[in-house]
């Protein structure tokens, strides 16, 4: 590994973006707090068949309005972390399996980093060394606003019951950190990660023992192992298929934030010219000034909405050299300024 209200038109059983899953484990967890799932089927437009169907696919509109209706019946405030803690590995299918079967955490990880859109296409989450700490940090991949908390919280909490499989219920994490102020279920976090957590970070992560790496694990099978790897890439490639020009140099401009890349440097990502480039965007009615001006404006928005960081700080890491020109840049793509901004958050 390399450590470093609106009624949708149904699903999608290869270009779907998020598995059924998922939708499962959060009904399960909001009908303990009465909920009824069928009233949240209806308002998403899915019904019990589909659930119950793991090759199915939902939208991420579907996930947006899951948990407005949700949220409109019932308060649950550690949400997140409840429907992380009842996912399990084999729950995240086949990239699951061939973890599972993998020799070691740190290939099962190396497999979890390569094929991660699989299972999850509005988190991105990278991982390195830190002296004796492995860590894990979760960055959103799309403008998610609204449920950001509860998707990085789910993700915090799968990690954990991962590590608890792997390790037994002595698995230790050594810290969390989360972007968003102290909330009403602090008890929460610490039953769950047994560990210290800082809010109001500059970013997300889970650090637990480098040691713990190398360990040999005991479902470990290399010929299963490589089997699953080999099916993870064949989906993945199916599911890369319903992409479009726009999600993928958006998908480029996210997962290189803090250095922002230009149109020669995504055009060579792509392996096309840039004059290429430049032409399938204006098919796509964009362009890459727009495009990366949106995940510009998206990371400093959520900046300055879940850090402490200053202007000038938040400037810096969204790509503008002086203050001043990220101020124009922000006034003119949001309406107003990212002071006025900070304060209405």
């Amino acid at each position: 590994m390399n450590l470093t209200a609106h009624k949708h038109s149904g699903l999608k059983q290869s270009s779907g973006l998020t598995p059924t899953i998922y939708m499962k484990r959060l009904l399960e967890v909001a009908s303990d707090f009465g909920v009824k799932s069928d009233v949240i089927l209806e308002r998403i437009g899915m019904d019990r068949k589909e659930l119950e169907n793991s090759d199915m696919y939902y939208t991420i509109e579907q996930h947006f309005e899951s948990l407005r209706a949700i949220r409109e019946i019932v308060d649950i405030p550690a949400l997140g972390l409840l429907v992380g803690l009842r996912t399990s590995i084999a729950d995240l299918g086949i990239m699951g399996y061939a973890m599972l079967s993998s020799p070691t955490l740190r290939r099962a990880m190396d497999i979890a980093l390569r094929f991660q859109r699989i299972t999850d296409p509005v988190l991105h989450i990278r991982c390195w060394l830190d002296g004796n700490d492995v860590v894990i940090t979760i960055e959103p991949l799309i403008l998610l606003s609204e449920t950001y908390r509860y998707d990085v919280e789910v993700t915090l909490a799968i990690w954990r019951q991962i590590l608890k499989f792997y390790f037994g219920d002595t698995a230790k994490i050594n810290k969390v950190c989360v972007t968003w102020p102290k909330q009403s279920y602090v008890a929460e976090y610490k039953e769950v990660f047994h560990c210290p957590i800082y809010f109001s970070r500059d970013t997300n992560e889970l650090r637990f023992p480098a040691s713990y790496l190398d360990k040999e694990l005991s479902l470990a099978n290399e010929q299963a192992a490589r089997i699953c790897e080999q099916q993870c890439a064949e989906l993945l490639r199916k599911l890369s298929q319903g992409e479009t020009i726009l999600d993928t140099v958006r998908r480029i401009l996210i997962n290189t934030s803090g250095r922002f890349p230009n149109l020669v440097e995504v055009a060579e990502k792509l392996h096309t010219t840039p004059r290429n480039l430049r032409r399938r965007l204006a098919d796509a009615n964009t362009s890459f000034r727009v495009i990366s001006e949106e995940v510009r404006m998206h990371f400093a928005m959520q900046y300055l909405t879940d850090t402490s960081l200053s202007i000038e700080q938040v400037a810096l890491l969204v790509g503008y050299s002086e203050a001043s020109n990220f101020h124009r840049a922000f006034k003119k793509h949001v309406g107003m300024t990212p002071k006025n901004f900070r304060k209405s958050s």
